[in-house]
């Protein structure tokens, strides 16, 4: 595991997620079949998608966050709500994304991530 693409998305996700959670994920994948995935989203997600130029990381959470709140992806939302603090992403910043998520993607969807922001911020 020594690609650039691999060790710029290394350094991008502990930045984003957090050291610690980073770790957990490789070490739930230490069969061939979880190691290959995890590597996959560390080049890709991380390296080519949340490297690319143009965006802050502060933006792209932001971006994550609506799209998570509006698909319903509650555990995904819930680490990102999370480390939002590693990123900028406000508390007032997030309550906006849910009032986006509210009048584009629906009510039900709104009301579900702010039932995940709150408990996660509650913590």
């Amino acid at each position: 595991m020594s690609s650039e693409l691999f060790e710029q998305g290394l350094e991008k996700r502990r930045a984003t997620m957090g050291t610690e959670f980073v770790e957990r994920a490789f070490a739930g994948g230490e069969d061939a079949f979880g190691a290959d995935f995890q590597r996959f989203m560390t080049e890709y997600a991380w390296g080519a998608v949340w490297g690319r130029e143009g965006l802050t990381d502060r933006e792209r959470h932001l971006i994550t966050l609506g799209i998570l709140a509006a698909l319903g992806r509650e555990r995904e939302l819930e680490g990102h709500v999370r480390d939002t603090a590693n990123t900028g992403v406000s508390e007032g910043d997030l309550s906006n994304v849910i009032h986006q998520v509210a009048i584009y993607a629906g009510v039900p969807a709104a009301m579900s991530a702010l039932s995940v922001a709150k408990r996660v911020l509650e913590k």
